[in-house]
């Protein structure tokens, strides 16, 4: 895979300036432009918030990473939808606003957030910035690009003076440690994850809408191509994408928005890439672990509730002629909204959404039976994907290393219809523990808060070594050997977890196969607490049957923190189910 874009640009590209036209905008329904007008008629009520220095240090000293966000993102949302307002009915009455906003971001000392305010990955940040050496982290490059997008929009009303400031705090924060500095999301020492394409798409968008010289566009464009193809060359083959659904969003969608760039400012339509199975399949893989509605299966720090598809899922599925995913996203974006979910504040983004809208709409409006494969697999994630009769039921192998990672490997998620049956519970929201060194003392990212047996006091163990080893990985069976998946010299000689789905019968024979010096621990993440029967437990649709005498008891876990109850409700339950040796447990769907 090793120079797939390269190969397609060609060596010596014609580089030009990217320019963002209003115009598609103006013939936009006047639905939408009533929905444009109220909330820049709300935004220009609010004013920018402004974010002091004792806020950004808030984090270093508490973690608490939403009290600096919130408004940060805030105001960047307000400036994007301020402008795109503008865009399209353009009659210059937000214009002071619109100002006011690039004023506000201009006079922030930096754009990187407090939470990625280091130079080393996942290392400790210091209380305050330092300014003569920027930081291209997620948020920083994309400031960059919701300045530079909306002075290419409207770059007549604006004052002349305002936007060679802003262009010049663009040169400055983005371009020139672009140029000369190395982070480590380009590649080349150390694993990518979605910062890589997410980054270099705002990059490019920051700095093409620019007036760069000849030198400066092929040196941009040669740094993000290198990235974006180590990027691919990280994936495995399959297209899976071990950050989770809700990632996809940022990391190959991210790459479909980079190489969508890349196309306008070369000319070149990039169809060779397009066309490419493994491009191909990382544009499928958020439609294959769909499982209903805003539903995914969902691992690592992943959510269930993985968002809408919209605009940009459907000019990927588009790109790579996938008709069903298209129609998925034309349906979301119908039945929802224009604006994301998440990075609801990118101006790119709703520019796409807005000049794509018609097309999208009539999509939506077509009849299309999307119907799920009864068996995907991605060998690279080590995932088996099992669907019958409105039953969707995913197991795992893999590793501990895996880009947000939770010590998982093994671990399975239930689902009849969109009820959620045996889950993964997810992430909370981001604190500076989150990525520490302290990551996995925080419970959902433990194997005892997964669907797994443990040993106690023997858990899985954070790292790529601590991993699954595939033995069968079929349509009716999935089998991993997670022994390694725990530390050697600790008492566990073998376990060894086989997952067999009887179609026919709609049952699930799970055979958990271990010899350990320590007492076998199943636990069980669920919705609904589970009434015990003998050796069955019973959920409501569903029951568990044990070969063996066991003993189980289910504690109660209160959910409050705000990112996990936009997927749960106020309580989920663990279930510890003590084994008294290897057996043969069934989970009876019929």
């Amino acid at each position: 895979m090793a120079g797939l874009i390269d190969s397609a640009v060609g060596r010596n590209p014609d580089v030009r300036r990217i320019i963002f036209s209003s115009e598609p905008l103006k013939a936009l329904p006047e639905k939408i432009k009533k929905e444009l007008e109220a909330r820049a008629e709300e935004d220009s009520k609010t004013g920018f918030p402004y974010l002091p220095l004792s806020l950004y240090k808030d984090f270093a000293r508490t973690g608490n990473r939403e009290r600096f966000q919130t408004p940060y993102f805030q105001k960047r949302r307000m400036l994007s939808e301020l402008t795109i307002r503008e865009a399209a009915i353009g009659d210059g009455k937000y214009i002071d606003a619109i100002e006011d906003g690039i004023w506000s971001i201009l006079s922030e000392p930096v754009w990187t957030i407090p939470a990625h305010n280091s130079y080393i990955r996942d290392a400790v940040q210091p209380e305050v910035p330092l300014t003569e050496r920027p930081i291209l982290d997620l948020f920083q490059c994309e400031t960059g690009e919701v300045l530079a997008v909306a002075i290419s929009l409207l770059k007549d009303k604006l004052n002349p003076i305002l936007i060679k400031d802003a262009e010049h705090a663009i040169r400055t924060r983005i371009l020139e440690p672009y140029m000369t500095d190395h982070f480590w999301w380009m590649g080349n020492d150390g694993d990518m994850n979605n910062w890589s394409p997410w980054c270099t798409q705002n990059v490019l968008l920051s700095l093409l809408t620019l007036d760069l010289s000849e030198k400066e566009k092929r040196k941009v464009l040669k740094t993000a191509i290198s990235t974006l193809d180590l990027y691919i060359s990280s994936y495995p083959d399959d297209g899976g994408c071990d950050e989770g659904a809700s990632y996809y969003h940022a990391a190959a969608l991210a790459l479909w928005g980079a190489l969508h760039v890349i196309s306008l400012a070369t000319g070149n339509d990039l169809a060779d890439v397009f066309g490419n199975d493994k491009i191909k399949a990382m544009a499928e893989y958020v439609e294959k672990v769909h499982v209903a509605d805003d539903i995914y299966l969902n691992f690592a720090d992943c959510s269930p509730k993985a968002g809408h598809l919209g605009a940009r899922e459907y000019l990927f599925a588009k790109a790579v002629g996938n008709d069903a995913m298209m129609h998925h996203a034309a349906s979301d974006y119908a039945k929802y909204s224009w604006r994301e979910e998440d990075n609801n504040y990118n101006l790119f983004y709703m520019y796409l959404a807005l000049t794509n809208h018609d097309e999208i709409m009539d999509e939506s409006k077509k009849e299309h039976i999307i119907e799920k494969p009864s068996f995907t697999s991605f060998p690279g994630l080590g995932l088996g994907i099992y669907r019958e009769r409105g039953i969707t039921f995913a197991i795992k192998g893999g590793n501990n290393g895996e880009s947000h990672n939770h010590n998982d490997v093994g671990s399975f998620i239930l689902y009849k219809g969109s009820t959620p049956c045996l889950i993964d519970i997810g992430v909370e929201t981001y604190t500076k523990t989150t990525f520490s060194k302290d990551r996995y003392t925080l419970l959902p990212m433990r194997s005892s808060y997964h669907n797994l047996v443990n040993f106690p006091p023997l858990e899985e163990h954070d790292g790529k070594e601590f991993c699954g080893k595939t033995l069968i990985l079929d349509e009716n069976k999935a089998s991993f050997d997670i022994t390694a998946a725990f530390e050697k010299n600790r008492g566990l000689d073998k376990y060894i977890r086989t997952a067999f789905f009887d179609r026919k019968n709609m049952k699930i024979e799970i055979t958990e196969d271990f010899i350990a010096e320590n007492t076998a621990v199943l636990s069980l993440i669920s919705v609904e607490k589970p009434i015990q029967e003998g050796n069955t437990l019973k959920w409501s649709g569903f029951h568990a049957d044990f070969s063996k005498d066991i003993t189980a008891r289910t504690e109660e876990m209160e959910i409050k923190d705000a990112r996990l109850r936009r997927a749960w409700p106020e309580k989920l339950y663990r279930t510890l189910i003590t084994l008294p040796e290897a057996l043969t447990w069934v989970i009876d769907l019929s």
